[in-house]
């Protein structure tokens, strides 16, 4: 449980607002409300997960081995503090008294509030199955679930996830990636029903098999085996498959007690109206938490729309701003399946008008769901270069049926022909980042505004790549179009640069682990000489550590020499306490060793070369030991990859 920054006492002029939750939708709201209105409220953010918010999109890109916990931390305790936000993480808030206006939380915590935002999200649904309370059975929702499959992957080689949708799909690419053998098992006909249709289903679970990741369709899980740990999935007609983890992956359902025990009207969610007001006077409510004329939402896009107009309402905003139930888009994080799915996958009767393009041998498909002209539904599968100008149709509800038609039998949408650019025809108001609704036109106006020339700029300014990253292809050209060529000649070499600095680290990387293999493996020999632990000749040992120690010396300054040209950037943690403090002193110790000439008079002495000799043995044993630490199971993660050969695994 930590709390940043201390208790401080808000002042006068401010109301005091109560945040329960710490998660995306509800720092999203934050950041609307400082953005409307920074000196209007004193607020208090309380979490119940040990962390500050992060980007729970990415946590499938976590689990894959593509990223660390900290790349995908968007506010750090660091950014609290930095606003005056007090924060309580690990500390989750188990009542709430409406009439007095103060929560509680687990740890006795009280807090009195003026406004309270409620943003609790939701959990995974766990079903009932007799054996779902085995170790090796999760969910799929936050940092600690990936961190225990993660640890589980290292130590085991059958999964099973249970549920063929998207959050399902992710978790079994993710595990497969970890080098496990993966069985999917969903319940109705075909994958991804609800954004899907029967075709482009089929053609999905054709490329996640080819890959190794076993799907089984119309079918049902009945009960988990085994004793302590879970050994089996039987299913209702008697098929059991082998798994040593099982992760449960069939929806989600709002995190609702603490209203209801609050006395606040609830259905599925917390309900709200349309201006994301509960029930109860000064209470509001926005995430995956809350129900909307009778709808709940776990896609972010809605989410954000929650979180302006619950920030417009909070601040007492000017005209009035409502929650309008959104159009809905999918997309698939993973890695060369090029999926988008909008509004209906299939006619919903003979009058809809559905416009299909299915090129097997190219593995594309494309499907347009039309009802009286206006666009209704879409479905790209393998080519998703038009997926923005479908959206922009889809969200605008014109009719369409005469710009489509005839082009969609060649294999185009959007009526330009296929080797034409399609940001020509794309106009401002198209939706770029389907997850943090950013536009078009407002990527070009914020290129020329704050003359940005990089994508990293772009998405520090109007986060659009800072979703799911799928967007960051279409942003890079919108970028270098609006740069012209000379712009996009420096983009283009900012890339090259990119590359050069990543390979360059890359082959540092490499030396150093075969450097650091080498002088660990001599120095136990050293250590252990004239026994028959030492396979090398005392002199050969010595000789081999030495030459090692010194190319190490240059690589770390080769290391250094990229650290500065590239300008990159080390946080003060483990990892940069290693680079910039344990090396050095290593160096130096191992230099003084070899040459006492360099150091004072006094240390030159035999007692003094033997101290540095046990310092420079106590400083590689603890990098030795950082370093196992550092590597877990990486070896063994490294050899199933070889042998998953799975999309770029």
């Amino acid at each position: 449980m930590t709390a940043t920054p201390a208790q401080v006492s808000p002042p006068l002029h401010r109301q005091r607002l109560v945040v329960v939750g710490n998660g995306m939708a509800a720092l999203r709201t934050v950041e609307e409300i400082l953005a409307l209105a920074p000196d209007r409220f004193h607020i208090t953010v309380l979490g119940a997960e040990p962390h500050g918010n992060y980007n729970r999109i990415l946590l499938s890109s976590v689990l894959a081995g593509d990223k660390q916990v900290g790349d995908i931390v968007t506010h750090p305790p660091g950014w609290y503090a930095e606003r005056g936000i007090a924060l309580r993480t690990g500390d989750p808030v188990v009542s709430i008294d409406p009439e007095h206006r103060r929560v509680s939380t687990a740890s006795g915590h009280v807090v009195a509030w003026d406004r309270l935002l409620l943003a609790t999200g939701a959990r995974p649904l766990m079903p009932a199955l007799p054996g779902a309370g085995l170790e090796g059975v999760y969910g799929f929702r936050t940092i600690g679930d990936v961190q225990a499959m993660l640890a589980s992957a290292g130590r085991h080689r059958r999964a099973v996830v249970v549920g063929g949708g998207v959050l399902g799909l992710e978790a079994a690419w993710g595990l497969r990636r970890q080098g496990m053998a993966v069985t999917v098992i969903h319940l109705t006909p075909w994958l991804m029903e609800r954004q899907l249709d029967e075709v482009a289903a089929a053609m999905l679970r054709h490329d996640l098999e080819r890959h190794g990741i076993a799907c089984l369709t119309s079918a049902q899980a009945a009960r988990l085996e085994g004793r302590e740990r879970v050994e089996a999935v039987t299913l209702s007609d008697g098929r059991t498959i082998a798994a040593d983890l099982v992760v449960m992956a069939v929806g989600i359902r709002p995190n609702t007690d603490l209203a209801r025990q609050a006395g606040l009207e609830v259905g599925r969610g917390i309900t709200v109206d349309a201006r994301m007001r509960s029930s109860a006077p000064d209470i509001f409510a926005v995430g995956e938490c809350v129900e909307h004329d009778g709808q709940c939402y776990g896609l972010v896009m809605p989410l954000w729309d929650m979180a302006r107009v619950c920030a417009h309402h909070l601040t007492g905003g000017e005209g009035e701003r409502l929650f309008t139930p959104p159009s809905l888009s999918t997309r698939l994080k993973i890695p060369g399946i090029a999926l988008f799915s909008a509004g209906e996958p299939a006619a919903a009767n003979d009058d809809d008008r559905e416009l299909i393009h299915h090129d097997p041998g190219q593995s594309i498909y494309k499907k347009l769901v039309l009802r009286r002209g206006r666009l209704v539904g879409a479905v790209l599968y393998g080519d998703v270069e038009d997926s923005a100008r479908v959206w922009q149709w889809l969200c605008d509800g014109d009719d369409v049926g005469h710009l489509c038609a005839g082009n969609l039998c060649l294999g185009r949408i959007s009526g330009q022909c296929a080797a034409a650019d399609p940001l020509e025809n794309l106009p401002d108001d198209a939706v770029v980042c389907h997850c943090n609704g950013v536009t078009k036109g407002a990527i070009v106006a914020a290129i020329a505004e704050h003359g940005l020339t990089s994508l990293e700029q772009v998405t520090a300014r109007t986060r659009a790549c800072s979703g799911c990253g799928q967007c960051a292809a279409l942003t890079a050209r919108i970028l270098a179009r609006t740069l012209g060529e000379d712009g996009a000649e420096a983009l283009a070499a900012e890339t090259r640069r990119s590359e050069i600095r990543a390979g360059a680290f890359r082959l540092w990387h490499r030396a150093n682990a075969v450097l650091m293999s080498v002088l660990a493996v001599t120095g136990l020999f050293l250590h252990f000489a004239g026994t028959p632990a030492a396979l090398l000749r005392l002199e050969w040992a010595f000789g081999l550590h030495k030459w090692s120690g010194l190319t190490l010396v240059a690589a770390y300054g080769a290391f250094l020499g990229l650290t500065a040209l590239f300008r990159r950037r080390w946080r003060a943690n483990a990892e940069g306490m290693v680079m910039f403090v344990l090396m050095p002193a290593l160096v130096v110790t191992g230099l003084a060793f070899l040459w006492p000439v360099l150091l004072p008079q006094e240390p030159q002495k035999v007692n003094g070369i033997a101290w540095v000799a046990v310092v420079h043995t106590v400083l590689a044993i603890a990098l030795l030991m950082y370093l196992i630490h550092h590597l877990g199971t990486a070896p063994v993660q490294w050899w199933r990859k070889r042998k998953a050969r799975a999309f770029g695994g």
